[in-house]
């Protein structure tokens, strides 16, 4: 994939997004080049960004792409992909009240990002305030992350594509790495595993899988 048609700069081994923002989200450089803003996007911040450094190439997203991201936290990759889905909508789940707090703030200065205060456990809950999302993106530091994917991608059916990150010792502390992550990446269901990246050295222990609906 071409990663400048996305507005995703790689140079002298950094990544950049083209951003009509000025603002710093989470304390990364912006530099002003040719009328646009270039925001650094940080590997060790960002799996995304991460992935991207490791080689993968299948970006599912466009400048339209309705986004369905599970675990946004404070905003950080959040902000990142709406500077790339720059005409699209991105729907971020994320229920700690504190990093909710500064992804609301995110969002009263960007109009493509809607923060919803929900358990992503629970899709029922935030179902119909999510438009048609075509792409899950799911983040969760949680034991059960493959059943939160199972449940959101039975209700958001549109979604043909996911992004899952795979946060190994979050779901087990003990017992080797390889072994816990094809457990787990065989009970996704309704899913094909198209490409699996291993995140480390920028965050160990996480694998990013990249899923089209069969």
């Amino acid at each position: 994939m071409d990663l400048t048609s996305l507005g995703i700069v790689r140079k002298q081994g950094k990544l950049y997004t083209t951003s009509q923002y000025r603002d710093s989200v989470y304390g990364e450089d912006v530099r002003k080049s040719d009328g646009f803003y270039f925001r650094e996007w940080e590997p060790k911040r960002s799996k995304v960004a991460a992935a991207i450094l490791k080689r993968f190439d299948n970006l599912p997203f466009h400048r339209d792409s309705r986004i369905l991201y599970l675990g946004a936290s404070t905003g950080t990759t959040v902000s990142h992909l709406s500077d790339i889905c720059n005409a699209g909508q991105i729907f971020a789940i994320e229920k700690a009240y504190d990093p909710f707090v500064k992804l609301l703030s995110l969002s009263q200065r960007r109009n493509n990002i809607y923060p919803i205060l929900e358990d992503a456990g629970i899709p029922g809950r935030y179902r119909f305030f999510v438009e048609r999302a075509e792409i899950i993106y799911q983040d969760v530091a949680q034991r059960n992350q493959v059943q939160i994917f199972n449940a959101n991608a039975e209700a958001f059916p549109e979604a043909r594509e996911a992004l899952l990150i795979l946060k190994i010792r979050a779901i087990s502390s003990k017992g080797n790495e390889e072994d816990i992550l094809k457990t787990e990446t065989g009970k996704i269901e309704g899913f094909s595993t198209m490409q699996v990246i291993n995140l480390n050295p920028y965050s160990k222990a996480n694998y990013m899988l990249y899923l089209k609906r069969k």
